[in-house]
């Protein structure tokens, strides 16, 4: 799609909602934030946060979270967002590459755990390989999936066959591969450590140290609402990274300095 033609489709869309909106009485335009889904529980703390602390009003923020890749598959097709936050710097790149995004920004980073129930009787990740095992990952096109595969190759052979062979099911979001274990449809799950630090009951297991972090690249849409700009600078600010660190997420600055 060019760029006359997406612009078109984004003000065609835009006005599509407006009109939804007058209809039903609606308060008009939002600012869409379209973030990975590992984000959800600690992106709403964030905004909350920066309307508190950046007084001055303005249009509503509107979060949704899903699978990176989706996210970007969507934006690229011409679905309405200010801002993306992607856990996975490759579709990020995607959009930038495209000419419908700008401003790449690190704003955190992420590791990925084992999580196990807390009475489990597993105690490393080595000992998830016993046949019998059901394992939860992401699909090889999420972030957290490839970050799995990466992880078991880390390991000793016949520990990564066993890993590999006790996959059960391969999902497109984090939050879905938590889930299984949340159910009991699993006994682990591969999950990021801020995922598991959240769940109740849950424990995590440590992956092999040399496993790769998920950076967190966060992107303006074309045509972003300048409260969304805003929103990406505040991400960076103290109060925001508090909040990346409580939640069990890296902040930006040590990642920086870690390079």
């Amino acid at each position: 799609m060019g760029h006359a033609r997406r612009i078109a489709s984004r003000l065609a869309l835009g006005a599509a909602l407006l009109a939804s909106a007058a209809a039903c009485g609606g308060g008009g335009e939002t600012i869409e934030v379209a973030a990975a889904s590992s984000l959800r529980l600690v992106l709403p703390r964030i905004v909350e946060e920066f309307e508190r602390s950046r007084p001055g009003g303005g249009p509503p923020f509107r979060l949704r979270f899903h699978g990176s890749q989706l996210l970007a598959t969507q934006i690229g097709e011409g679905a309405d967002a200010d801002l993306f936050v992607s856990a996975n710097p490759l579709q990020a790149a995607r959009l930038l590459d495209a000419g419908v995004a700008s401003r790449p920004t690190v704003v955190t980073s992420n590791r990925l755990v084992a999580a196990v129930r807390e009475d489990a009787p597993w105690r490393s990740v080595e000992a998830l390989a016993a046949p019998g095992v059901r394992l939860a990952v992401g699909a090889p096109s999420v972030p957290a999936g490839a970050l799995a595969a990466a992880a078991m190759a880390l390991l000793d052979p016949g520990a990564a066959r066993g890993l590999r062979a006790n996959v059960v099911t391969e999902d497109p979001s984090v939050r879905v591969v938590l889930s299984r274990l949340e159910l009991g449809e699993v006994d682990a799950a591969f999950v990021y450590r801020s995922d598991a630090a959240a769940a109740p009951g849950v424990r995590a297991l440590a992956l092999p140290p040399a496993t790769p972090s998920a950076e967190y690249v966060a992107v303006l849409i074309e045509g972003a609402h300048p409260r969304a700009e805003a929103l990406l600078a505040f991400l960076l600010a103290p109060e925001a990274q508090n909040l990346f660190r409580a939640a069990g997420f890296l902040p930006a600055v040590l990642r920086a300095e870690a390079r």
